[in-house]
């Protein structure tokens, strides 16, 4: 009878110990953060485009799990160096890297560069 309590309470320490590991038992993803200031003479239809490519981005491609773009809130006004930002969101790193020469990728970022002063990426893997 001990010996199998014994297995029991292994087992179950085996499980809360993986659980520590992976947070909430989920499992790590990787996002790409791009902000974007725009130049001052980017037209309406320029923008329509652009906003138009972004929301048929996830449904253009199979890599995509999330895609999010939304415009600068500042209510101090001490943050004017970006204003725009778009989050995609990846399951693994082979996802990322297939996106990387998907032709839908290549053509926004054909469309956004022409039309901005700075662009910052930032790409990570959640823990």
């Amino acid at each position: 009878m001990k010996t199998v309590l014994f297995i029991v309470f292994a087992l179950l320490m085996g499980v809360a110990e993986t659980q520590a590991m992976t947070p909430f038992g989920k499992k790590a993803i990787i996002r790409e953060i791009i902000l974007v200031k725009f130049k001052k003479d980017i037209t309406a239809v320029q923008r329509t485009e652009l906003d138009k490519l972004i929301k048929d981005l996830k449904s253009n491609t199979r890599t995509i799990d999330k895609v999010e773009w939304g415009k600068r809130i500042d209510f101090t006004g001490a943050s004017k160096e970006y204003d725009q930002c778009l989050m995609l969101e990846f399951k693994n790193d082979n996802n990322l890297e297939i996106f990387q020469s998907n032709p839908v990728r290549l053509k926004l970022m054909g469309m956004l560069i022409p039309i901005t002063d700075k662009i910052l990426k930032f790409t990570y893997k959640t823990k």
